[in-house]
């Protein structure tokens, strides 16, 4: 179904369940343009498929995402043309939205960290499985730039305007007990248990009957994401900016060569 950055698979035991993976382990499942295309691909052909009841997104390994790989973020940099920087600087936004419009619930079973792009997709989701060792984090100010992807009204939504500024300009880590106190994370289990209970879950949706299921996640989501494209219109020009402004370059270029170092 998708390239194998991106792995599609249903549970043996039920499979009105589908079990989407990012695949780059031994990167922590950054996220490149491949990933991201996989990961749009997988939602949309999902989409289309009337018999899978329950969808459950996760990463292989033991870290759910550590966000954009640092090839995208020089690509975008880099860019000469403004139209090819906006397209680039748009398909995190595309998976986001591709993963919040599949009419089938969506579950994403977290170990280790969801970061920044892993993050914006997580909530782009129904529900949030933690294991108590998991964080989140918004690095972007360290690496001079918004937080883009259609993040900031979803954020906002779920943990309110004040933790939504602190998570995302003070770049501070959140472990799973913060996040299910502010919202962030529904549950919380067991180092290596997330895609257990986030199975549990599935189960449990798949036994019902499809249809209510899905007008009512519809519905919710109509009332709940209804301002979401005037709060979010600007945050694929606003990276772009951030990208090409001086400062934040500077400091971005920094904090890179500090992370090789280490």
């Amino acid at each position: 179904m998708t390239d194998q950055v991106v792995k599609v698979s249903r549970l043996d035991a039920n499979d009105k369940i589908a079990i989407v993976s990012i695949n780059r382990p031994e990167h922590y499942n950054s996220l490149t343009a491949q990933v991201l295309n996989g990961l749009k691909d997988a939602a949309e052909e999902l989409t289309e498929m009337s018999d899978v009841r329950a969808v459950i997104l996760t990463g292989e390994g033991n870290y759910f995402s550590s966000g954009a790989d640092f090839s995208l973020l020089m690509a975008l940099q880099n860019a000469e043309d403004i139209n090819e920087a906006r397209i680039m600087a748009a398909k995190g936004a595309q998976v986001c939205d591709a993963w919040e419009a599949m009419p089938q619930p969506t579950i994403v079973a977290i170990e280790g960290g969801v970061v920044v792009g892993g993050l914006a997709i997580a909530m782009a989701c129904d529900w949030r499985v933690m294991s108590e060792d998991s964080y989140a984090y918004v690095p972007e100010v360290k690496v001079g730039l918004n937080y883009g992807m259609g993040s900031l009204p979803r954020l906002t939504r779920l943990v309110g305007p004040a933790k939504a500024k602190l998570m995302s300009i003070f770049c501070y880590q959140h472990k799973a007990d913060q996040c299910l106190e502010w919202g962030l994370a529904d549950y919380v289990t067991k180092n290596g248990k997330a895609i257990d209970k986030a199975i549990e879950l599935a189960t449990e949706i798949a036994a019902f009957p499809r249809l209510p299921v899905q007008l009512i996640k519809r519905g919710v989501n109509v009332a709940a994401n209804a301002l979401n494209p005037a709060t979010g219109y600007a945050d694929t020009e606003d990276l772009i900016l951030c990208s090409k402004d001086a400062e934040a370059s500077q400091y971005r270029a920094n904090t890179i060569n500090q992370i090789k170092k280490k």
